[in-house]
């Protein structure tokens, strides 16, 4: 007897179909949650080292060795402190670097 039969006969078999297409999809939806969640962190790291890449010349080797490792060690927050406050900070440096001096 397949799965949607038991559901419209009710009874006992009812119910232990009802546990399994539950089952089924829990854990289609988990696994999906932990997939898109897998390739959004992916993604957001692999933008925020092409970001520290391309600003290498404008960071301290020190500043650019710690972005790095916190962008791969805490895998989503850590790029997104890198484009919400550490390249903000850069870019304010270049800026007061550039600006001349009055005399």
């Amino acid at each position: 007897m397949s799965i949607l039969a038991a559901v419209s006969n009710g009874g006992p078999e009812a119910s232990a179909a009802f546990a399994v297409i539950f089952m089924m999809v829990f854990w289609v939806a988990y696994i999906g949650f932990f997939v898109v969640l897998g390739l959004t962190s992916l993604a957001v790291s692999v933008l925020a080292l092409v970001s520290l890449y391309r600003n290498r010349d404008k960071l301290r080797a020190i500043e650019l060795a710690v972005w790095v490792g916190i962008s791969l060690v805490v895998t989503i927050v850590g790029p997104l402190c890198w484009f919400i406050i550490g390249r903000r900070k850069m870019l304010d440096d270049v800026r007061a670097h550039e600006q001349p001096t009055p005399a």
